[in-house]
């Protein structure tokens, strides 16, 4: 069956780490897969191969692989009334004016962190993550052939097209290594 890498839910956003800006890819059905990426472009296109590789690598094992998230039905709005306590709405308010953004986005991204950081999948691929970094001390990045073709050293996947490496543990798929930046299993490096 041909997979749809569009219907999965994909965020690009653009971020600072160390100083430098990139767009961030990242699929809300594989919390550890994030893409560092010069455009939205790059971002978008990195995480869509990604989504495409990690299926055919599972079709190979005979995996089972993740269907996308529903699309939310119409019984939410999307809009909610919130009431805070003085000194936590001044306290958010401060934070959001620091990130230079409206207080509803400021709340809006603070309640997706939580909420990913708490669900029950991320708590497991937290610790896959954990598992993954704890094995992987040095992921050696400049050792590529000019071509395009997928390298599989045991467990480790490369894509020369994309120049990202894809490491399965545990039943999990982790991008390990993208350009411009090194990955190590979902946290930076």
């Amino acid at each position: 069956m041909m997979l749809d890498a569009e219907a999965y839910t994909i965020s690009i956003r653009k971020e600072v780490h160390d100083g430098e800006s990139y767009y961030v890819g990242r699929v809300a059905e594989f919390p550890n897969i994030s893409s560092f990426e010069g455009s939205f472009e790059e971002a978008r296109a990195t995480v869509v191969d990604a989504i495409q590789t990690l299926k055919r690598i599972a079709d190979e094992a005979g995996e089972a692989f993740p269907a996308p998230l529903p699309i939310p039905s119409d019984e939410f709005s999307g809009r909610v009334t919130l009431r805070l306590p003085k000194s936590l709405h001044a306290k958010v308010a401060r934070n959001a004016i620091q990130e230079e953004t409206s207080l509803n986005q400021y709340l809006v991204t603070a309640i997706a962190s939580y909420v990913g950081e708490t669900d029950g999948v991320a708590k497991v691929v937290a610790e896959a993550s954990k598992r993954i970094a704890g094995v992987m001390h040095y992921v050696v990045y400049n050792a590529f052939e000019p071509s395009r073709s997928w390298l599989k050293a045991g467990e480790i996947m490369k894509s020369e097209a994309t120049r990202t490496t894809y490491h399965h543990a545990h039943k999990s798929w982790a991008i390990v290594h993208a350009e411009p930046q090194i990955q190590y299993a979902g946290a930076s490096k």
